[in-house]
C-alpha cells in the first residue's frame, strides 16, 4: 500500500464518519430514508473496496456521496431559517 493509497483511505474513512454524524444529527427529516440508504451503499463499497486500484474510484464515489450529505444539510439549514408566514 502507497502513502497515498493510505491517505486516501484516511479521507474515506473520515468522510464515512462525516455522513453519520450529519445523519445522527439532521435525520429523521424528508431525506432521512435517503441518507440512510447512501450510508448502507457507500458502507458496501467500502466493504467490496479490496485492492489499492480501487481506492481513486472509492474515493470518488466518497467525495460525491459526501456532497449529497452537505446539501441535505444546507438544505435543513435553510428550511429552519423560512420566515414566518403571515397570510395563509
Amino acid at each position: 500500500m502507497t502513502e497515498s493509497t493510505s491517505k486516501d483511505r484516511e479521507k474515506i474513512s473520515q468522510m464515512y464518519n462525516r455522513m453519520w454524524d450529519i445523519f445522527n444529527e439532521h435525520g429523521g427529516y424528508e431525506y432521512n430514508d435517503e441518507m440512510l440508504y447512501q450510508l448502507q451503499g457507500i458502507q458496501e463499497s467500502m466493504n467490496d473496496c479490496e485492492e489499492d486500484r480501487d481506492i481513486p474510484y472509492m474515493l470518488k464515489e466518497a467525495k460525491e456521496t459526501m456532497a449529497f450529505f452537505e446539501w441535505v444539510v444546507e438544505y435543513k439549514e435553510l428550511m429552519d431559517r423560512e420566515p414566518p408566514q403571515l397570510y395563509g
